[in-house]
């Protein structure tokens, strides 16, 4: 299965009192969304599914790729919420490998991408780091994962 990971765009600071699951992409963030999508529109396939976790942040990341590049209406998926798991969220990829899904794009955070990555390949965390808007290819088999490329947004 090919899955791709991204992290959401820039959104507003911690210290303004939003909280954090309420926190909105500030005009930065729209813009590296729209350049994230315009990679996406001519360079990728479409993924059967759009999955995003359900903080504002990473759901308008999702509803901006949708909107701009036609990809499936974004799934708000409770495993890719903030301090999930990694395990748990290895086991959500490899139900939808089960499931006979081909492809799936995955909207999250940090330090959760960069320890999910990390356990697919058999890794350590401290090696990773995505930053915001960035996009991260696998090709997931039930036995492993390898990493086809990963692309800050600044190089999109």
């Amino acid at each position: 299965m090919l899955v791709y990971l991204v992290r959401h765009a820039t959104a507003q600071d911690r210290t303004l009192g939003v909280p954090d699951p309420s926190r909105h992409l500030v005009e930065k963030g729209i813009k590296q969304t729209l350049k994230l999508a315009d990679f996406c529109k001519r360079q990728l396939q479409a993924p059967q599914l759009l999955l995003t976790s359900p903080l504002v942040r990473a759901e308008q990341t999702a509803v901006v790729l949708h909107q701009h590049t036609h990809w499936p209406e974004p799934q708000k998926q409770a495993w890719l919420i903030i301090d999930t798991l990694p395990e748990i969220q290895h086991k959500a990829l490899i139900d939808l490998l089960k499931q006979g899904v081909e492809s799936v794009c995955c909207i999250g955070h940090e330090p959760d991408i960069s320890t999910l990555l990390a356990l697919l390949l058999n890794s350590e965390a401290e090696h990773f780091f995505i930053k915001k808007a960035s996009i991260t290819a696998l090709e997931l088999t039930p036995d492993q994962a390898v990493l086809l490329w990963s692309l800050p947004v600044a190089l999109l």
